[in-house]
């Protein structure tokens, strides 16, 4: 059969030439005509002119497969089936051509006739895997995805190989959402090709981002455990579908048996805290980081475990900060101003310490000099920290530039706008900084152009960034961008005014910066910035503690400006934090959410809101 097929391929090879070889220069022209017919849907004019040739050269696959494509484009499917069986007659061992027959019965609706073509397929000769790959694939052209399924199957079982076309069948599967299926052949595929486990996740990757498709996967995986308990490539397998699911507790559990099954002494462990730590799962991070710790790692892991551990708890504290209000220093306790943090800076004081020369020291003590800046704002800890960092022998390229961002931050907050117009500017020109921190250093200068008054710059510069949305200062960039084409034209003074209180708002000087916010409402009521001043003030008292003042800004916005107010969800969410977090106001602030859930059903905090108002009534989250 094997001979007869490749004899096949060859005389269709043979027989596939360009027709003038053996065709007069009318005939040639004929032909050429009937392609250009052909091509412009032309089909009835094509068929005519293909059928007179082939009656010429009965033998030449090309005139026949015109007149073939011809016919089938016409539906003229009885017309198809005999210019194919007057072709079988001439080459009766030819495969592809008993395909072509039963697609056309089936086509004219001879469901019968076209099974029983494709089934004397399979019978033709001894057992061959391109036969039953062909007719498989004739099956999928035609949509029968099930009966494709079947002739793999039948193929595996003829040629007695159980792991034949598993490939094949587990793409099948996956096509008609049987995930189940797809994933047993998937599994019966990795266990000859054991070392392609990444290969294999792409192909599930297709349905597992879906719970059906996952929940299926996972339980075809745990079935297949259940007799090979010790197999490491279904543990990878499963705790890759359990972290496509975002289950990262599950997840962690396998990772435990991998760790055990390949004796890493802690080190898949850590691996996996680094990625749930990545995805912002903290809690399991934490948890992970302690269990790695707790293994006998090799030496050279121990920098990575204890600063992954102490980044872990410091980002948990700022979940913690974040659920519990405390992201203005004025609703902070002030028994806890200082001392939130200091379990992760005492982390990473002592990787600094035991660990001098080392990547992670240098990252410890940009983490150190991020809890100064970010939750005490303590510029004088933090710049000594920055410093540290540049003057670290290991820092890698991107974190020192980082550094240079943060410093540039600082000179702001010291009034030194010159200085950080250096530092903001050397990034941008420097060949080694990432695109993000390119645009971050753009915007820092479009903020420092708007604090000076020079709008146009601002303009300039903020149109040169191209944002990557996932970034921390993206919102800000976007932000300042709507303020200053909204208000550079309908009312200038009022945005410089704006953009000089914003820039001592930066240097913590609070009462000032509300000052001028006041002049604006007070002589520009008309202008579009009116909104963003009045929201500023609210935060700007909420950050001193006066949180009266912050509510009655608030409330303004909600009351007088409500008809002009482009964001009065965010205004409504900052007052129900207020009530919340700062005044202590339970009733007052769970109305507050609900009434934003009511009135603002696609405000992008409605999530959030949720999550308060389930809290404010004692549900366990």
């Amino acid at each position: 059969m094997r001979t007869t097929f490749l004899h096949s391929c060859l005389l269709f090879a043979l027989l596939v030439v360009p027709a003038a070889r053996s065709q007069t220069p009318d005939a040639q022209a004929k032909f050429r005509l009937a392609q250009g017919l052909e091509q412009a849907g032309e089909y009835e004019r094509a068929a005519e002119l293909y059928r007179q040739l082939l009656n010429v050269e009965p033998q030449n696959y090309a005139i026949f497969d015109g007149l073939h494509r011809s016919l089938m484009s016409l539906k003229r499917y009885d017309e198809a089936i005999a210019v194919i069986n007057t072709r079988i007659a001439l080459f009766p061992n030819d495969i592809p051509l008993r395909g072509m027959l039963g697609t056309a019965h089936y086509r004219a609706g001879n469901e019968q006739e076209a099974m029983d073509v494709w089934n004397a397929m399979l019978s033709m000769g001894s057992p061959n895997v391109q036969t039953y790959r062909h007719v498989a694939a004739v099956l999928i052209e035609n949509r029968l995805l099930d009966r494709a399924a079947e002739v793999y199957r039948k193929g595996r079982a003829a040629l007695d190989d159980p792991a034949l076309f598993s490939m094949e069948l587990a793409q099948l599967l996956a096509a008609s959402m049987d995930y189940a299926g797809a994933t047993a052949e998937y599994l019966r595929w990795l266990s000859q090709n054991p070392a392609q486990v990444g290969f294999v996740q792409n192909r599930m990757a297709t349905y597992s981002w879906k719970a059906d498709g996952r929940n299926a996967a996972i339980a075809t995986v745990r079935s297949a455990m259940s007799s090979q308990p010790d197999d490491l490539h279904l543990h990878e397998i499963l705790g890759w579908l359990y972290m496509e699911g975002k289950d990262f507790q599950q997840a962690f559990d396998v990772y435990r048996t991998i760790d055990r099954l390949t004796r890493a002494n802690g080190v898949a462990i850590l691996g996996f805290a680094d990625r749930a730590f990545r995805e912002r799962v903290y809690d399991v991070a934490a948890a992970a980081y302690g269990e790695a710790l707790e293994s006998p790692l090799p030496p050279q892991r121990l920098p990575q475990a204890r600063y992954g551990a102490a980044c872990a708890a410091k980002e948990l504290q700022v979940v913690r900060d974040s659920s519990q209000g405390f992201t203005s220093p004025g609703l902070r306790p002030a028994s806890e101003s200082r001392t939130r943090y200091a379990g992760a800076l005492a982390a990473f004081a002592s990787i600094v310490e035991e660990y001098p020369s080392t990547e992670f020291a240098a990252r410890s003590l940009y983490q150190i000099a991020m809890i100064h800046l970010r939750q005490y704002y303590d510029l004088d800890q933090a710049m000594r920290a920055l410093d540290g960092v540049l003057a670290a022998p290991a820092v890698p390229t991107a974190l020192r530039t980082d550094a240079r961002l943060r410093l540039g931050e600082i000179s702001i907050a010291r009034a030194d706008t010159l200085r950080a117009a250096e530092v903001f500017t050397a990034v941008v020109n420097l060949p080694s900084a990432t695109p993000d921190q390119s645009d971050e250093a753009r915007l820092r200068l479009a903020e420092i152009a708007f604090f000076n008054g020079r709008i146009t710059d601002a303009m300039a510069l903020l149109d040169s960034i191209s944002v990557n949305s996932r970034h921390d200062f993206a919102n800000d960039a976007l932000h300042l961008q709507a303020i200053l084409e909204e208000n550079s034209t309908a009312a200038p003074a009022a945005l410089a005014i704006y953009g000089r209180a914003e820039y001592i708002a930066r240097q913590r000087k609070n009462t000032e910066a509300i000052s001028l916010l006041a002049d604006i409402v007070a002589r520009y009521p008309q202008a579009p910035i009116v909104e963003d001043a009045l929201l500023r003030t609210g935060a700007l008292y909420a950050d001193a503690g006066m949180l009266q003042e912050s509510l009655s800004a608030y409330d303004r916005l909600l009351t007088d400006l409500r008809d002009v107010c482009r964001m009065p969800d965010r205004a409504l969410f900052r007052k129900a934090e207020l009530l919340q977090f700062g005044l202590q106001k339970t009733p007052e602030a769970l109305a507050a959410y609900e009434r934003l859930l009511e009135e603002f059903p696609t405000s992008v905090l409605v999530n959030q809101a949720r999550e308060r108002i389930r809290r404010l009534r004692g549900e366990i989250l």
